[in-house]
């Protein structure tokens, strides 16, 4: 249906805008002399080439030549050179031959109407006044308007995305620019008619020039945001050790050095799982990213796999890098596989909203980009582990006793400012000495392992799980009140006792007992709360039989 649409939309747009183009220049001529029209059309496109890029914007100062010939010779002649301009730029440049047709009878629709309403109203063609700038200024607002209505009914046609942020940027820009183009093309098309086609020619190469080194001056600065990159990489590479602000980093100087729509660094896991790690993408696109690739699955996972980078100019005509969940939201691609001393350990991918708008240049900076990102990626990673073994129980997996009391103290002056309360669960072993007594330490170890890893089970992902001491463990529930909380002390109770534990020593059966308190409405600090709980556990539940929750009473 969708693709229906669009063909319906591209041959009705192609159909009157040039049937417009040639109708018009049939019943009222061209007057501009095929000479100079073509000295025109090539300045036009030199300077069309010469634009600069912005985001997913490309600014370009042919369209003084376009207001310049069209105060001179009207409207059919400036529509026919801004046709010809864009449409050799397109398809011949840019290799883009559908855009190319589409964007010709764009500009054939928008300059012959604009055009023809500033005669309607009163604009004079081949004079200018001081008193004509009004119908100027007219004919560049509609211009402007009809270009862009067309523009947005094409991509809706086409099932794109429309970013309101796109059209922000792209119309204020373009409406700034017009403040410059607007006096330059009044200025160029006096210089012909007072001193004819010579002076004016020799008004234009100037633009040309002013155009080559502003792109010129462009591309240093690029060049030099690339090399700062890289700087900053090392930077990172030697500062950051938190593995989040490392990508949020990677990100950032990516973003500076190569034009993106959308950006996400993934990293693989322990079972060799790509998982989105960081993204950053207009709200309306974040459908584009998975959150986990398998092996070879997709664009992400193939390259991946294959370890070797790979630019899409046109990612729904793309066949062996299909990946339909990112051709609906982006058209060009540039992913890059991130590689580790032992192989490949994720990858950096950049989208765009446009065909072929990625070039070499963008995918050696993100390789050399890549190429420092894995050794800042590395070096986190190890000090995560490093941290991780420092604040873990080497046994059970669980958090210690020290990280323990430094989270405990943190929720509650967090639950302070915020009002909120934090319950603890003390949990406690029943009978546990006799399982050391009777079977062994080493058997005593596995049964506390899988204890462990079933109380975890029990609980949400923002809880802290840790081994309080021997067979003693504790839970810190956020945002909980005790009563919440013995829900899920009740709910650990039944799953450790559930089922026997199995050791090398045959089944062995467990029950824990659990004490609950909460702050603030059963305990008034960190000191407090784990005093409540564990009073809960010793008189709620180890003097009266075991395997049961108790709450704290006040």
């Amino acid at each position: 249906m969708l693709k229906k649409r669009e063909t319906l939309f591209d041959f009705v747009l192609i159909a009157v805008g040039f049937s417009l183009l040639i109708y018009t220049c049939f019943k009222y001529g061209i007057k501009i002399d095929m000479k100079l029209f073509a000295i025109l059309l090539i300045a036009m496109v030199t300077l069309d080439n010469l634009g600069i890029k912005y985001t997913d914007i490309k600014l370009s100062i042919s369209p003084v030549i376009t207001i310049a010939s069209f105060l001179i010779y009207g409207a059919e002649s400036s529509a026919l050179l801004a046709t010809a301009s864009t449409m050799i730029e397109t398809i011949f440049f840019r290799k883009k031959v559908k855009n190319g047709f589409l964007n010709g009878a764009m500009f054939s629709i928008t300059y012959i109407v604009a055009g023809h309403l500033y005669e309607i109203l009163g604009g004079k063609i081949g004079q200018f006044s001081v008193g004509q700038l009004i119908y100027v200024v007219i004919y560049v607002l509609t211009s402007f308007v009809i270009n862009y209505f067309i523009l947005y009914y094409a991509l809706k046609a086409q099932g794109k995305i429309l970013f309101k942020k796109y059209w922000t940027e792209s119309s204020v820009l373009e409406l700034v620019s017009y403040f410059v183009m607007v006096p330059v093309g009044i200025f160029l098309a006096n210089m012909y008619m007072k001193f004819g086609t010579v002076i004016f020619i020799y008004h234009v190469i100037p633009l040309i020039l002013l155009s080559f080194f502003i792109k010129a001056f462009r591309d240093l600065y690029k060049a030099n945001q690339r090399l700062n990159a890289l700087y900053e990489m090392v930077k990172i590479i030697n500062s950051k050790l938190d593995l989040d602000k490392t990508l949020e980093a990677i990100l950032y100087e990516t973003e500076k050095v190569v034009t993106v729509s959308g950006i996400a660094i993934y990293l693989k896991d322990d079972n060799g799982f790509l998982i989105n790690e960081k993204t950053k993408c207009r709200e309306e696109s974040i459908g584009a990213f998975k959150d986990v690739y398998m092996n070879n699955e997709g664009l992400i996972g193939k390259v991946a796999g294959e370890g070797k980078s790979v630019m899409i100019g046109n990612l729904k005509a793309d066949k062996r890098y299909s990946d339909k969940n990112i051709s609906k939201y982006y058209d060009s691609a540039i992913v890059v596989p991130i590689k580790g001393a032992e192989g490949v350990i994720g990858c950096i991918s950049a989208f765009q909203n446009e065909i072929n708008a990625f070039d070499e240049d963008s995918l050696k900076i993100m390789e050399a980009l890549s190429e420092q990102s894995s050794i800042a990626i590395m070096n986190a990673k190890r000090y995560f582990e490093i941290s991780k073994r420092s604040i873990t129980d080497p046994l059970t997996k669980t958090y210690n006793r020290r990280f323990f009391d430094q989270i405990l103290h943190d929720s509650i002056a967090k639950s302070s400012i915020e009002k909120t309360p934090v319950s603890l669960i003390m949990l406690d072993v029943d009978r546990f000495k006799q399982i050391n007594d009777t079977y062994g330490h080493m058997v005593g170890d596995a049964v506390l392992r899988e204890i462990a890893s079933r109380i975890k089970s029990c609980v949400r992902n923002n809880d802290i799980v840790a081994r309080y001491g021997g067979e003693e463990f504790s839970v810190i529930l956020p945002n909980l009140t005790a009563e919440q909380a013995c829900v899920i002390a009740e709910r650990i109770r039944y799953e450790v006792s559930s089922k026997p534990i199995k050791t090398d020593a045959g089944d062995i059966n467990i029950t824990v007992s659990a004490g609950v308190a909460d702050f603030p409405n059963k305990a008034e600090s960190a000191e407090k709360l784990i005093s409540h709980a564990d009073r809960a556990l010793y008189a709620g539940c180890k003097t009266k039989g075991r395997d049961r929750v108790a709450v704290y009473e006040i």
